[in-house]
């Protein structure tokens, strides 16, 4: 679609209905109405996919269409604007550039919806009761609403950080900022798009364009829409806010990318990722669901609920990279945070026990695990990251048999873990495929510093879009507060996290804000 097409769209006279009495909406201080809650004054009607190929008389006859079929899908009842479900897309006559814009809806089952900005789209609302249907893996409404669902899969903001909806019957508030190419959208207070860049749909080659309508997309449902309002956000407030963006994103709060507190299910509770927990069949992952293997105990873990893996078995709940581990080839740097409670000695089942790994493709390409030892009693603790199996095991020797000094690990003999204490569990992975600076590997345990993976050519070959952080391999405990960082965390900020009083949730406050 051209800047011209655009252009013609949002150039139209309105058809309006029959007035219903209503008071006049009440704007916040600084933020005008767009909807006056009596009329379609300022709204036509328009659904750019039906006009995007069109040229000429064909595009004349399809707006002229549209617009004279608006009224008959769109009304004012009570101060609200309802759709029944079809129609085009009430869109703006005015055309807005950088502003903030609130906006509260409610929808029904099996309804479809969303706001495009700048004639773009869009900010997706959905049904979230939808299942997860692997067959369609980039869809995924049981997510929750707010997302960027047009910008490419995996990318930042498409997927909601936090689920935020509430149930249907209930009103939802969006209160969305768009500067430039870069849009946050809170739903309900949380934030559940933070900064990031809306690609532009017709063209994503080209940035979104300067100023554009607001359109309020609907099919498949109902949809009510009310307190409509904007604010224009000029150039100087709009260089203040993005120096003030950019320099938060150092804090904790900033470069967290995934947290799953496993109080109500195995999904991420925030990710600037995908927040979808996942198991592998076949080549397929699947939505993961706690079950026999892997139960959700509530109040048994160290914040809130715990998930208790009750036996060894194939079930691995993972988490796709995409916008959490921030896999390259270049400069990988992440930390990872867990708390587990169990008893090595007496829980665990013979053999090697991961309680969480980070695989790609093929473990010749790099492994990295958290090991629990197989043979010794008491059992060791490892960390260890295995780049190309050249590199570590120029020989092709079992990993039992390379002597401990010689693995790429650290190994904790008398680790701190017991069934009636949580331990803090934290590794970091610094300058990962880095040709020239150092490349290192961190542990700690509550807090503290057990050892270092140093003067190693940390070196990986694995496919960013096959990485995963995986679950339970083996492992027969308590896990609880699962968390990631997209840097290095310091010695003293590991310790931050150590003791926050409520866990890694407390870093979302200062998020959602």
């Amino acid at each position: 679609m051209t800047r011209n097409h655009i252009l013609l769209m949002t150039a139209a006279a309105l058809l309006t209905p029959a007035i219903i009495r209503a008071d006049d909406p009440k704007p916040p201080e600084g933020f005008h109405a767009i909807f006056n809650g009596k009329d379609l004054s300022g709204w036509h009607g328009l659904n750019p996919h039906n006009a995007a190929q069109l040229t000429g008389e064909e595009l004349d006859a399809n707006l002229k269409s549209q617009r004279a079929e608006f009224p008959k899908n769109w009304s004012v009842e009570d101060g609200e604007l309802v759709n029944d479900g079809h129609g085009p897309y009430a869109t703006t006559d005015e055309e807005f550039g950088d502003i903030e814009f609130l906006i509260e809806y409610k929808t029904v089952a099996d309804a479809d919806s969303g706001i495009y900005l700048r004639g773009a789209p869009q900010v997706q609302i959905w049904d979230w009761n939808q299942v997860f249907d692997p067959k369609n893996p980039t869809r995924k409404p049981h997510l929750g609403s707010g997302g960027l669902f047009n910008n490419t899969p995996g990318s930042s903001g498409r997927d909601p950080l936090v689920f935020a909806d509430r149930p249907f019957g209930e009103w939802n508030q969006f209160r969305i900022r768009q500067i430039g190419v870069r849009t946050w959208v809170w739903l309900n207070d949380s934030l559940v798009v933070d900064g990031a860049v809306m690609e532009n749909f017709w063209d994503r080659q080209q940035p979104l364009p300067d100023k554009g309508p607001i359109m309020l997309q609907t099919h498949g449902g109902e949809i009510r829409w009310r307190n409509i309002f904007v604010r224009d956000i000029d150039a100087d407030e709009a260089k203040q806010m993005l120096t003030t963006a950019d320099r938060e994103r150092s804090d904790l709060s900033a470069v967290l990318t995934l947290h799953a507190s496993f109080d109500k299910g195995l999904d991420a509770d925030f990710s600037r990722g995908d927040r979808t927990c996942y198991v592998q069949k076949g080549k397929e992952l699947h939505h993961a669901e706690a079950n026999e293997d892997a139960k959700l105990v509530p109040e048994a873990g160290r914040f809130g609920g715990a998930l208790h893996f009750t036996k060894k078995s194939g079930f691995l709940p993972a988490f796709r990279d995409s916008g959490v581990l921030g896999y390259n080839d270049s400069n990988w740097n992440s930390t990872v945070s867990v708390w587990l409670r169990l008893n090595p000695d007496k829980d665990l089942e013979p053999g090697y026990c991961d309680p969480i790994q980070i695989i790609g493709e093929d473990s010749k390409k790099g492994f990295i695990f958290l090991e629990f030892s197989k043979d010794e009693t008491p059992r060791f603790f490892r960390y260890a990251v295995r780049p190309l199996f050249h590199i570590w095991n120029p020989n092709n020797v079992a990993w039992a048999d390379i002597p401990i000094d010689k693995r790429p690990m650290v190994q904790v003999e008398r680790p701190p873990f017991s069934r009636e204490a949580w331990t803090h569990v934290v590794f970091t992975l610094e300058n990962v495929n880095h040709k020239s600076k150092p490349q290192v590997g961190r542990l700690y345990l509550n807090g503290e510093l057990q050892g270092a993976i140093e003067e190693w050519d940390l070196t990986f070959g694995w496919d960013p879009s096959q990485v995963l952080l995986v679950l339970g391999a083996a492992y027969v405990g308590h896990m609880d507060d699962l968390a990631v960082f997209s840097r290095v965390l310091s010695h003293d900020e590991v310790k931050q996290i150590y003791s926050l009083k409520n866990g890694v949730g407390d870093l979302l406050s200062p998020v959602e804000k």
